[in-house]
């Protein structure tokens, strides 16, 4: 005759994983040309990604980055790669050519916007609270 016994599992202990941060970056090209892009990536993977756009991926020479935003909320920095990205919509150095924005707006209550501008022209930047739209002519 044999006896069962219940046996209760262990609980599974957690990983420990470093808090989960996003960033809005701009890699910049040696001519000048940028591209503004969002990364929720690890510190570690961030530090050598440039970016998923075509150019930025094929490009076989020296790129730099700028980190613009770090935040730990996603839709904040979404909201701001989007702004972005559509303030220098028509800045011919502006690589971005695809905009995808899927956000609720809930989380994004207490958002308010960086001033940035891409180190080789002050005219395009966002507006905020704080600050005035620029308008490009």
């Amino acid at each position: 005759m044999t006896t069962k016994t219940n046996r209760v599992p262990k609980p599974r202990k957690k990983k420990t994983s470093e808090k989960k941060q996003h960033r809005v970056y701009c890699t910049y090209f040696p001519d000048n040309r940028y591209y503004i892009g969002y990364s929720g990536k690890t510190d570690k993977l961030f530090e050598k990604y440039y970016g998923s756009s075509k150019l930025v991926t094929e490009y076989k020479g020296q790129l730099e980055k700028e980190v613009i935003l770090i935040t730990p909320n996603k839709n904040e920095a979404k909201m701001q790669e989007f702004l972005l990205q559509w303030q220098c919509r028509r800045d011919v150095l502006c690589l971005n050519d695809m905009i995808h924005l899927r956000l609720r707006l809930k989380y994004l209550e207490s958002f308010n916007g960086v001033v940035w501008s891409p180190r080789h022209s002050s005219d395009c930047f966002v507006g905020t609270i704080r600050g005035k739209y620029q308008i490009r002519e």
